[in-house]
């Protein structure tokens, strides 16, 4: 595609004089082309377009240029300065005032990708004056584009490493705070002291030609002061931000299942009467309403943010809000804690889990429940789709892989009808099917070969399969199927639904067992696909693909004989895969390598932390073979100095990180062969920095100091792997 090019312009406004700490304002502006003019402190810019950021950059892919001008005070000039500039898919170049300092990537016409790297800039003393400009020049990608997340600060190198000091004494490196219902979702900035955005759909895509944007931005009061604490309140949805003399708290209500945000400020009437709020519109008709009640000399006055668009057409749904609320004369804030709170009795929670594990056990429940898109959406195939990570994080798309390791988590639990949806969405979702043939350009047919019915990758918010591309071609990911009976499985066993399995039995062998099994190829493998880390194709024959299909079917056979139907050949082909998995990933009788492909250890993926997988999971039970497999692989995974481990050995930022869902994995392995002292020690670690966190659980720990990066929260790789980690410790 031929390169666009764009110039964006932002403006600092929040300075924290005590901490010397700028905060970039969110409204930005840029047009689109490309003049080396643009780097230029005095270039006019006043007609660009203004956008607001942080933001996915969808529809802009190409060259781009970012510029701002701001101001600082004078004590802070002469000094060398750091820059946070967001994290950016996926190039730039940064100048201040005409000159470069800093960059990361490379622009086209050889683009090399950045997209996971926070920009974290230093400004050398004597460039910035009282008045400045800043140019961005970048590259922004198609899967995201622009400067989607990330801090967005300017402050002095003196604070910058006190600031540095601290938070590594707290372990803090996260801010943010979400609360969703599953219809909406919004996001809340600690740091900025404001909801960042407020979205309509708790997914990020319609389809291929359109995203969600936000409805609502920047809303946040019309008074100075800062937070004395943030926290969710009970380990629920909601958000409480604590003030000296009052208390607002942020959420989206189950209870009453509309698309309403609320803002309800809770304080002695006197204070609480005087308090609003701002905002900024976003892709929508912005509607607010308010009410107040009072009970025992508390006033609890509720601000109701609504919207219409071309898909929510109903402008009375605020003002019957309103008007419930006073009927009733009730305090919602309550009805919805108490929702959560009865969500977490139906849940299994060890007794003997420690005061910790417990909260972000129950965290995690929360976060399950607002990752499924609830029964009220307007999309009707949508309805049940959990998504892999909740915003501000970038994965709000249905993963089969990630769903299905949240739905086993809801099931273990005991949230079966939760379990359930998850998997009748998949059941129901349509269009599916869409790539039983798909000729790649070597001229091979990657397609599944037969018609199947679960994804194979992902789902659009409306219920329509995807399988995102990029240069090499879709991602064709077989090992969704195997996931897919995993869950299936632990729903089946935790509730026992015989009812639903008859139902679904016809679809469950035909479109998800036998697809696996016309997957399998003449050595014993599923042939090759796009793997666990999704790298297009052609793809190799990855041990986890071959390992999660094997077990899966192993669990779909015993189904299938325990209930009456056809079972011997489910149980056959998970057998043959078994023996490939020996005869072709087993090297040195002593380690399983990551593909059949890579043949030495020093190729790429020979070492995969997707190996881990098959001793979880329970197909292979050999004791000494885990214990020659964890010694071989922590001389190259294990982060160094350290617990946990890291993606693949190599050079991309995004893989060589510790990822939290590898150690929750390896903790269920060393649980199962009898080493409970190491699963519980990486189980600690990621309760330790979660507690410090808000009990989220990020994508990625960054190496050295593990602070949070990579979509946050994540769900079924987050959440739900901690579920599964922490129930099978204590017994479930």
């Amino acid at each position: 595609m031929k390169p666009f090019y764009c110039v964006l312009l932002f403006i600092f406004l929040t300075i924290n004089a005590f901490a010397q700490v700028i905060l970039f304002d969110t409204k930005w502006r840029f047009t689109m082309g490309d003049n080396p003019e643009y780097k230029n402190e005095y270039y006019n810019d006043r007609n660009w377009q203004q956008v607001v950021v942080p933001s996915s950059a969808k529809g802009r892919e190409g060259l781009c240029w970012y510029r701002v001008h701001f101001n600082v005070p004078k004590h802070m000039t002469g000094k060398e300065l750091v820059l946070f500039a967001g994290t950016i898919d996926a190039a730039d170049e940064t100048f201040v005032n005409g000159k470069l300092v800093g960059k990361s990537g490379k622009l086209p016409p050889k683009v090399e990708t950045a997209w996971d790297v926070e920009r974290q800039y230093s400004i050398p003393a004597g460039i910035v004056k009282e008045n400045n400009t800043m140019a961005i020049r970048m590259y922004t990608a198609p899967a995201i584009g622009g400067i989607y997340k990330g801090r967005l600060a300017l402050m002095t190198k003196e604070t910058y490493e006190k600031e540095k000091k601290e938070l590594a004494l707290k372990k803090q490196s996260y801010f943010q705070l979400t609360t969703s219902n599953g219809l909406i979702s919004a996001v809340y900035n600690k740091e900025t002291n404001r909801v960042e955005a407020v979205y309509p759909h708790i997914f990020s895509d319609y389809d291929s030609a359109k995203f969600v944007e936000p409805f609502l931005y920047n809303v946040e009061l019309k008074q100075s002061q800062q937070p004395v604490s943030v926290k969710y309140v009970a380990n629920t949805h909601v958000i409480e931000v604590k003030y000296k003399n009052f208390t607002v708290n942020y959420f989206a209500s189950f209870t009453t299942g509309e698309k309403i945000f609320y803002a309800v400020v809770k304080g002695v009437p006197s204070i609480v009467k005087n308090i609003s709020f701002k905002y900024d519109e976003g892709k929508a008709q912005v509607q607010l309403n308010e009410c107040t009640i009072i009970k025992n000399g508390i006033a609890e006055k509720y601000f109701l943010f609504g919207f219409t668009n071309g898909l929510h057409i109903d402008a009375t749904v605020l003002e019957k809000e309103r008007a419930r609320l006073l009927q009733n004369n009730a305090s919602l804030l309550t009805e919805e804690i108490q929702y959560l709170q009865l969500v977490f009795a139906r849940c299994h929670i060890p007794a003997n889990a420690t005061a910790d594990e417990k909260n972000l056990l129950q965290q995690s429940v929360s976060f399950l429940k607002m990752s499924q898109v609830a029964e009220q959406e307007i999309f009707p195939y949508s309805h049940g789709q959990v998504i892999a990570s909740l915003r501000p994080g970038a994965w709000c798309i249905a993963w089969v892989r990630d769903g299905s390791f949240a739905i086993a988590a809801m099931a273990k639990l005991g949230m079966h009808e939760e379990a359930k949806k998850g998997l009748e969405f998949m059941l129901k979702a349509q269009p599916s099917g869409r790539f039983v043939h798909y000729i790649f350009r070597d001229g091979k047919d990657y397609g599944i070969g037969v018609d199947y019915q679960i994804s194979a990758t992902r789902y659009f918010g409306n219920g329509k399969e995807e399988c995102d591309f990029n240069e090499d071609g879709p991602n064709i990911e077989i090992d969704d199927f195997g996931l897919f009976l995993f869950a299936l499985d632990e729903y089946m066993k935790n509730s026992n639904d015989v009812e639903f399995y008859k139902r679904w039995e016809h679809v469950l062998a035909t479109k998800v067992a036998d697809a696996i099994v016309h997957n399998i190829d003449t050595n014993g493998l599923i042939r090759r696909d796009s793997g666990p880390w999704e790298h297009h194709l052609p793809g190799r024959q990855y041990t986890f693909t071959s390992g999660v299909c094997a077990e899966g079917l192993k669990r779909f056979a015993l189904w299938q004989k325990k209930l009456g139907y056809n079972w011997q050949k489910y149980s056959d082909a998970a057998e043959r895969l078994y023996n490939g998995i020996v005869q072709h990933t087993l090297y040195d009788n002593r380690l399983i390598k990551g593909n059949a492909n890579d043949q030495l250890a020093t190729d790429h993926y020979f070492y995969d932390a997707g190996t881990f997988e098959l001793f979880a999971n329970g197909l292979i039970t050999n004791k000494k073979l885990f214990e020659t497999h964890m010694q071989a692989y922590d001389s190259v995974l294990k982060v160094k100095d350290d617990i946990g481990y890291i993606r693949i050995f190599s050079n991309d930022t995004y893989e060589n990180q510790e990822w939290p869902f590898a150690d929750l994995r390896v903790a269920v392995a060393q649980k199962y062969f009898g080493n409970k002292t190491v699963s519980k020690a990486l189980i600690d670690k990621v309760t330790k920095l979660s507690k410090a966190n808000y009990n989220t659980i990020p994508e990625i720990y960054r190496l050295k100091d593990c602070y949070f990066r990579g979509a946050i929260p994540m769900v079924g790789y987050g959440a739900g792997a901690y579920v599964l980690a922490l129930l099978d410790y204590y017994g479930k």
